[in-house]
């Protein structure tokens, strides 16, 4: 827009303000990033407002995907099966990094949990954002008419309303009560489960820092969010799983290649 002078934007707030200009920035964008990050947008890295598609068309989904859908019996049941393999233990409260030391230095391990905790912290404290859920039954077979509904405005605590029958039309539901579940997000403490990487100027530094010491530790790849301390999308999790797997861990399952050490593993 005129505002930024043709300068290409610095920051969140910028980036927001040149795709659809200050008025729609202030009563749509600006109060909604507070209540998410509690971190100011100016802030804030330009490239999160990304994930947002810009149309100037009626197209009301969230992606430009051609195909755009979820698994038809939810995300529970596929890992489930994905589990089922009798080549496969599950061992449920279990931590792996009160357990590392007893396990062979040569055994491949894909590391999804906070890349800080890993290293303990030694090279900082990355910000992370928590998300507090409340359900309600509401005894109306609709209660807001669509999957999502965002609240911009500040002195509404929650940031949205998930009403979980809309994301399956397809399926049948009870005529008389729905489920609607708000969504309270905050700053994660050290016995939260941590939800999406903050992702300021400073935690991108100490991230750096975390990023070259993981890529000296052997036989360990650092994925998903808390791994890579990126915000990803569910696809782009499930797509980078499926390259690291084909590109690093079959070889080493087939052949005994060893893992590659390298200035990593930001890549999946």
């Amino acid at each position: 827009t005129a505002e930024l002078g043709g300068r290409r934007p610095a920051n969140l707030e910028e980036k927001a303000i040149s795709l659809v200009g200050r008025p729609l920035y202030e009563a749509l964008i600006r109060d909604y990033t507070w209540k998410q990050w509690q971190t100011d947008p100016r802030a804030l890295p330009e490239h999160i407002i990304n994930r947002l598609p810009l149309r100037f068309t009626f197209e009301n989904r969230y992606f430009d995907d051609t195909h755009e859908g979820l698994p038809a019996d939810g995300y529970t049941k596929m890992f489930g099966r994905m589990l089922d393999h009798p080549g496969i233990e599950v061992r449920l409260r279990a931590d792996y990094l009160e357990m590392r030391g007893a396990l062979p230095a040569q055994i491949p391990v894909v590391y999804t949990g906070p890349i800080d905790r890993f290293f303990d912290g030694s090279a900082g404290k990355l910000r992370w954002r928590t998300v507090d859920f409340a359900r309600k039954v509401v005894g109306k077979p609709d209660f807001q008419g669509c999957a999502v509904m965002n609240f911009s405005d500040r002195d509404v605590p929650f940031t949205r309303s998930v009403e979980y029958r809309h994301l399956h039309p397809e399926r049948r539901y009870t005529s008389d009560r729905t489920v609607v579940v708000r969504e309270f997000p905050r700053e994660a403490g050290a016995g939260d489960e941590p939800f999406y990487p903050v992702g300021s100027t400073g935690d991108r530094e100490t991230y750096a820092r975390y990023r070259a010491m993981a890529a000296e530790v052997p036989n360990v790849i650092f994925g998903g969010r808390l791994g890579t301390y990126r915000y990803i999308d569910m696809h782009q999790a499930v797509a980078s799983a499926l390259k690291v797997y084909e590109r690093d861990l079959m070889p080493y399952f087939q052949s005994g290649r060893r893992l590659p050490l390298k200035k990593k593993y930001g890549d999946m």
